[in-house]
């Protein structure tokens, strides 16, 4: 009779183990699912990202707003895009400087003097100006 209690016993044992094994094998799938989901969360996120960064850099490029300027004074009407022009062309045929030189352009405008006075890269004196 000892060998079946031993069997019973052996019985029970591999039952213990079964039990085990798909306790293990239960957790061991949702420790997999939770890592799915986690990098289906990690993906989802990412490609919302993208694509917000996309709208946005569409968004900056589509906002293209031509602008014009006059100035009238006096039955006059002078327009800033010809003003900087005319400065430009100023500074290198009269103060011999280069264009590709001119980082910075600052406009003073004095519609009573009929004349624009200018400072190119912080420079400028009494005879940086044009006639408008």
């Amino acid at each position: 009779m000892s060998t079946s209690k031993e069997t019973k016993t052996t019985t029970a044992k591999a039952a213990e183990v079964k039990a085990e094994v798909k306790a293990d094998t239960k957790a061991t799938a949702k420790k997999a699912e939770t890592k799915t989901a986690a990098k289906k969360t990690t993906t989802t996120k990412k490609a919302a990202t993208k694509s917000t960064t996309k709208k946005a850099t569409t968004a900056k490029s589509a906002i293209d707003i031509k602008t014009s300027v006059a100035v009238q004074f006096f039955g006059k009407e002078v327009f800033a895009d010809s003003i900087l022009e005319d400065v430009k062309k100023a500074w290198v045929d009269q103060f011999e400087g280069k264009l590709e030189d001119i980082k910075t352009i600052d406009l003073y405008i004095k519609p009573e003097e009929h004349k624009a006075y200018f400072v190119v890269n912080g420079l400028s004196n009494g005879n940086y100006f044009i006639n408008l």
